[in-house]
């Protein structure tokens, strides 16, 4: 404690917005969030055309966004893309943090979740979902399949924030899973496992209810793909849980077929 406090003491004598820097770090270091704010908004104030601004801009932003205050952290990670577009790696992370809040992908490690059928709330088919490792611009999955009781298949999946996407890379290839902005009547088009896929964002503020919960705010995004024009799948992906339902859809019906059971943020 004696040495840090003596570094922040020489950053205080160095300059006042190097003290702001080195002392918003040894708060947002020990979790005292509020504090490190504070500095960070001090220096952002002062030292806007200092490199460092784009770290702090990131930074606060992400604190802002674990406090699901999504509109202080996009102000900051906006003027962190904007300010310092070929600045990195704070421009990549800026951009993702910009697609992140509110999260509807969550790939911190640790996060885990599992799905089941909607016929049988699980008993026929469930579905295990783990991130493994978490990078600040993706992360990996690990998949385990059951039929019943009996473990079916294992497979992993890599997901990473790119070009204002998210991806998805596993043995079938890479593919835009998700396509920023999210607005409503927003399209973009892939191909899947030979399949030619078409992607329109219905809703923005859609209700997914599942045995794991009654999740608002949802994303709700039409898939459909070539030749099967007269059915598609809706999956609903949920701020700060990720996806929560899938369900077949037509003209004038929609029912659910996939849907959390539990999760763990």
């Amino acid at each position: 404690m004696r040495l840090i406090a003596l570094a922040l003491l020489a950053a205080g004598l160095s300059g006042c917005d190097a003290y702001h820097y080195h002392a918003g770090r040894f708060h947002e270091g020990r979790r005292r969030s509020s504090d490190a704010l504070k500095h960070y908004e001090a220096f952002l104030a002062h030292g806007a055309a200092d490199v460092r601004a784009a770290e702090l801009h990131v930074r606060a932003g992400r604190i802002y966004a674990g406090l699901e205050r999504c509109l202080e952290a996009r102000r900051h990670y906006e003027t962190a893309a904007r300010e310092f577009p070929k600045l990195e790696p704070w421009a990549g992370r800026a951009k993702g943090g910009i697609m992140s809040c509110p999260d509807y992908f969550p790939l911190q490690a640790g996060r885990s979740w599992v799905y089941g059928d909607s016929a049988s709330g699980g008993k026929a088919m469930r579905l295990e979902w783990q991130v493994r490792t978490s990078s600040g611009l993706g992360g990996l999955v690990t998949q385990s399949l059951y039929a019943g009781a009996k473990l079916y298949q294992s497979s992993e999946a890599r997901y990473e924030l790119a070009d204002w996407t998210l991806w998805q890379r596993d043995k079938g290839g890479r593919f835009p899973l998700l396509n920023f902005p999210y607005t409503a009547g927003r399209s973009w088009t892939a191909r899947r496992d030979g399949r030619s896929l078409r992607y329109r964002i219905e809703s923005v503020d859609a209700t997914a209810r599942t045995a794991a919960g009654v999740f608002k705010g949802c994303l709700k995004i039409r898939e459909t793909a070539a030749g099967f024009s007269g059915s598609w799948k809706y999956d609903y992906y949920c701020p700060s849980v990720g996806r929560a339902l899938t369900t077949v859809a037509g003209s004038g019906f929609e029912n659910p077929n996939t849907e959390l059971l539990s999760y763990v943020r």
